[in-house]
């Protein structure tokens, strides 16, 4: 609480309200998906607190609220050209691979988790593979995974690798399909799980930044829908730096590779549980400040608790200023409307995930200026 003119009560009323509304829900909870909860912070009535007054930072000692973390929902766009008909080092082909990493994924996905499918090409034809409507016709949407997964598996069961690949028309329909999605469901994360093994050699475009620009559109526009990309490593250097480039648009930070001197289908397992339990994305319910206060949106921090103590995260202006260091970002700007998410950068997920044993290392504090970078 910002010590002030217009904040009367003692020191010791600060601490015992601290104690009253702590509580801190983090990435990777244990409960992998609730329903979105009311984030009202449960206190009695002080009309003497103003948690919105935070005009001075000296001795400030913030509020700790609960804060509900999204569950998050994925879309996978999943690359089934010929060359995933390839052999691994280990003698599966990459398909098989692909195959089993899914079924191990989706037998094993948290309760209440949204999953959908598409599927690339759609053709050998290649008017038909480019066209993005088939793609958006083609793909299983959005849904509870239990419901959908035999459903899944037996899509993925059916295809035989042959083809090019046309990853534009196949992403941007995915794309559009995910920003519908979080649209109408804007208490849930969403990210689009782009799997390959190879940069696009069928239709336009086919440049690098221009496959990111999609991701970053659908990052930045109202739907804040990140893309993660899973790569083999038998592309070469310049082809994975080409999809960290896609990553890095849509906001993942870097591809995640798969080795193909281990085991495929583990790696790739892996690469979507980690979307799926939050260190892609781990982002917040806007707070409810204590009944009878209002809520200052320039006196929130996001704290992650650490071996070596309290970090708050900075503010950034949006996903385009996340660093490795982390950040966090409203999903409507303040000035221009009522903000309903804490959307977090990648690397705050990761910090958070990697700070400690517990559950409970994300929270967030009101009544002191934020930290803006």
């Amino acid at each position: 609480m910002c010590p002030s003119h217009a904040s009367r009560f003692s020191r010791g009323s600060q601490v015992a309200l601290a104690a009253l509304l702590l509580g801190a829900v983090a990435c990777g909870q244990a409960d992998e998906h609730p329903a979105p909860a009311d984030a009202a912070a449960t206190a009695a009535p002080d009309d003497t607190l103003n948690l919105g007054d935070a005009s001075q930072m000296d001795a400030c000692v913030g509020v700790s609220v609960e804060a509900a973390t999204l569950p998050v929902d994925l879309l996978a766009v999943v690359d089934g050209s010929g060359s995933m008909g390839d052999a691994t080092l280990t003698g599966v082909s990459k398909w098989y691979a692909t195959k089993a990493g899914f079924r191990d994924f989706l037998e094993h996905a948290p309760s209440g988790m949204g999953f959908g499918l598409s599927l690339f090409p759609v053709s050998t034809d290649s008017t038909a593979a480019c066209s993005a409507e088939r793609y958006r016709s083609a793909a299983m949407p959005i849904s509870d995974v239990t419901q959908m997964a035999s459903g899944a598996l037996a899509r993925l069961e059916a295809v035989t690798p042959h083809g090019q690949t046309p990853t534009a028309p196949a992403l941007s329909a995915a794309l559009d399909l995910a920003v519908s999605y979080a649209l109408d469901h804007v208490a849930r994360s969403v990210v689009v799980v782009l799997a390959t093994d190879g940069l696009p050699t069928l239709c336009a475009p086919t440049a690098t930044a221009a496959i990111a620009a999609m991701a970053k559109a659908a990052l930045e526009g109202p739907g804040h829908v990140r893309t993660l990309v899973v790569a083999s490593r038998s592309l070469d250097n310049d082809d994975l730096s080409g999809f960290d480039a896609i990553a890095v648009a849509g906001g993942t930070a870097r591809s995640l590779v798969i080795d193909p001197h281990a085991d495929f289908a583990h790696q790739l397992s892996d690469a979507l549980g980690a979307a799926a339990t939050r260190l892609v994305a781990c982002d917040l319910a806007v707070p409810a400040p204590p009944t009878g206060e209002h809520l200052d949106y320039d006196a929130v921090n996001v704290v992650v608790d650490t071996s070596k103590g309290r970090v708050a995260l900075p503010h950034v202006s949006g996903p385009a200023h996340c660093t490795s260091a982390g950040g966090w970002y409203y999903d409507i700007d303040p000035a221009k409307g009522a903000p309903t998410r804490l959307d977090m950068c990648k690397s705050s997920c990761e910090r958070a995930d990697s700070s400690g044993s517990g559950a409970s290392r994300l929270r967030v504090e009101l009544g002191c200026k934020s930290l803006v970078k």
